[in-house]
């Protein structure tokens, strides 16, 4: 009788309690976009260039499909980088990054909305997205997370011009 006890004791804290202290595991604090990145895509190079957002050097893009100024090359494409913070470890199946890009005039050029996935040691997850047919038209870049319960947004534009 005893043995049988200890059995079902040992099959009891092997099996099931460890799923009831999973499910009262707390959520993780709120998450927050650290940082909004963006970098012009050499199309004849293959290599990118130095933050485009809140680089007082690179601010206005002027036939950038084209390789006028300021980047030398052309580029068609940017690379964006969505930097978001929290706890060290967290985790939350129902986070989620939404990444919008729009021209002024409203056209949607990006529109995503990918789950946010374990954050590293350094609380740090590093989401990246491409944008396509880009370098004539200001952008209005857009990160927000959502499945918390205060939104972490960050707002970013990026100036690009064509003409003769």
């Amino acid at each position: 009788m005893r043995f049988v006890w200890t059995a079902q004791m040992v099959a009891y804290l092997t099996i099931v309690a460890p799923l009831a202290l999973r499910g009262q595991q707390s959520e993780p604090g709120p998450y927050s976009v650290a940082a909004v990145r963006a970098f012009l895509y050499f199309n004849q190079k293959d290599s990118v260039s130095a933050n485009i957002i809140d680089n007082p050097s690179l601010h206005d893009f002027f036939n950038a499909p084209t390789g006028g100024r300021p980047p030398g090359s052309p580029s068609e494409e940017i690379l964006i980088t969505v930097e978001i913070a929290g706890e060290r470890n967290g985790y939350a199946s129902d986070r989620r990054l939404h990444l919008s890009i729009k021209e002024a005039d409203g056209t949607v050029v990006l529109d995503r909305r990918p789950r946010i996935g374990l954050l590293g040691e350094n609380g740090k997850w590093f989401e990246t997205f491409v944008a396509y047919e880009t370098g004539c038209y200001s952008l209005l870049v857009r990160a927000e997370i959502f499945g918390q319960k205060d939104s972490s947004a960050v707002e970013k534009r990026i100036v690009f011009r064509c003409g003769e």
